[in-house]
């Protein structure tokens, strides 16, 4: 099956500019657990995104969401480690690292060895956007009409 690389660019773009805006719209600093699915859902929308634009069925779909939620799932990682790093307060992310930083008196694993924590929350997290980007390639072109209300 080939690769339509302007699906999967679709898909990626709309993955950065979901976690654009988990990053930069005011008051998702407050949010705290809840970030995780809204982060996650990144998977979701550069799954959907791939697998319309790609428009060849369920099977290519899924295929153009990996591609495509593999991306989202790398700029979520670099995004995580640099504001855990830094310890730059933008949206969401602030919210994730509060609820690691306070965890640490819980976890003594979190205090000693932070970095890997870090590590290992980026690459879980990857990995689990780009599961959902295959999800989400594969159901969106089996949607068929454009209304979202069934009548």
């Amino acid at each position: 099956m080939p690769t339509d690389w302007r699906a999967v660019l679709a898909g990626a773009g709309a993955a950065l500019a979901y976690l654009a805006l988990l990053a930069l719209a005011p008051g998702f600093d407050a949010v705290r657990l809840a970030g995780v699915p809204l982060v996650l859902a990144t998977g979701l929308v550069a799954g959907a995104a791939a697998g319309l634009a790609a428009d060849r069925g369920p099977g290519p779909g899924a295929w153009h969401g990996l591609l495509a939620g593999s991306l989202g799932g790398a700029a979520f990682a670099v995004t995580l480690v640099y504001v855990f790093s830094a310890n730059e307060p933008y949206g969401v992310f602030h919210g994730l690292n509060y609820v690691v930083a306070t965890s640490a008196a819980d976890f003594p694993v979190v205090a000693t060895h932070g970095r890997a924590v870090v590590a290992g929350i980026a690459g879980t997290g990857w990995t689990l956007i780009a599961a959902l980007g295959i999800y989400a390639g594969h159901a969106a072109p089996r949607r068929e009409g454009g209304s979202l209300i069934e009548e």
